[in-house]
């Protein structure tokens, strides 16, 4: 009997957001990447060598996890450039790790990570945890004291999102739409980046400019737009792992019904409207910079309008590296940059052992 003839592979177009963000400041690198990069290399294989195996960490240094800091933080000095390094280094090694554990084992890992944050005697011997404690005793002492309790309260709850995520894998359970853009806006980790942004700027916001409405427009419309640019790079990489239940692809697409090119047409639309609302909550914020009297309500203004121009270069930044790394499309990066088309990989064909 002759056999069927194989089905076409799946494959969907993704969004144009280097479009949809080219209003956005872009600076290019970060001329201290090189000298930055070695050293944070060198100082996180301190601790990875005992946890990853060697195609691990061969697939971290692929990833090129230093350089999306290049490009989101172009304005910092070498130093700077090193702290943001060293913290995207702990956030990837933490992804990573709680992606293989169960919901309990990711909460611990959550738990070691606040702990040695916030208590200096904390040391249970694990990779992690030293690591954390290098980089809390190196870099974060010098930040002020609004951006370090914003800073702790972040990792706080995005470390204990990532468990919930991991509870959530292993229940086979897809969110509601509002549900998972809730959770994510933790999970993404990209609130810590920000506070970082504030850090490196040598800002410290106060609490009531944080809280303002149209400043939280901009801040959360930056933080969507991230995570959702995040999401439609990596679906491919994470449906392949098996790991889509936490993917706004896939959450658009249960709610919806609609099928997988037209979700991801239904997150570009839902970009370009972010991109708006960020833009006009920015040029609101400078409208009432320009009229404001009171010296110090005049600063904090103008700290806020700085901190949204640091967020935009987060949002831009994260598009040009994720085109710059193998992590979510291999060696066809360069490739499916210019024509947007992504080919499925078989669902549950990759297996990332932490150990192999």
């Amino acid at each position: 009997m002759a056999q069927a003839p194989a089905s076409p592979p799946v494959t969907f177009v993704l969004p144009d957001l280097e479009k949809t963000f080219n209003s956005l400041p872009d600076d290019g690198l970060n001329p201290h990447h090189d000298a930055a990069c070695a050293e944070s290399r060198e100082w996180f294989a301190k601790y990875n060598k005992k946890v990853l195996g060697a195609q691990m960490q061969e697939f971290f240094r692929r990833c090129k996890f230093e350089l999306i800091t290049s490009y989101t933080y172009p304005y910092v000095d070498k130093e700077g450039l090193r702290a943001t390094m060293d913290w995207h280094n702990i956030l990837w090694f933490f992804d990573e790790v709680t992606d293989t554990e169960t919901g309990k084992d990711a909460h611990k890992s959550a738990i070691i990570t606040i702990r040695t944050l916030r208590e200096p005697d904390f040391d249970d011997g694990s990779s992690l945890c030293r690591m954390v404690k290098d980089f809390r005793l190196s870099h974060l002492s010098r930040a002020g004291p609004e951006c370090t309790r914003r800073f702790l309260e972040h990792c706080d709850v995005a470390f204990h999102a990532g468990a919930v995520e991991a509870e959530l894998r292993e229940k086979g359970e897809v969110l509601s739409i509002e549900g998972y853009l809730k959770l994510r806006r933790e999970t993404s980790g990209a609130r810590t980046c920000f506070d970082m942004a504030e850090y490196l700027m040598d800002i410290d916001l106060p609490q009531d400019m944080y809280d303002d409405t149209v400043f939280q427009q901009g801040y959360i419309a930056a933080l969507d737009l991230i995570f959702l640019a995040n999401d439609l790079y990596s679906y491919n990489m994470e449906q392949a792992k098996g790991h889509n239940g936490a993917n706004v692809l896939t959450v658009v697409m249960k709610e919806t019904k609609l099928n997988l090119q037209s979700a991801a047409d239904y997150v570009g639309v839902l970009c370009e409207k972010l991109i708006q609302q960020f833009q006009e909550a920015k040029s609101t914020l400078e409208g009432r910079l320009a009229k404001e009297k009171n010296p110090a309500k005049a600063a904090a203004l103008k700290d806020a309008v700085r901190s949204l121009v640091g967020y935009g270069h987060w949002v831009r930044g994260n598009v040009e590296w994720s085109f710059e790394t193998e992590r979510y499309f291999g060696k066809k990066n360069k490739e499916i940059k210019k024509s947007r088309v992504v080919t499925l990989t078989p669902t549950n064909s990759v297996n990332r052992s932490l150990k192999a």
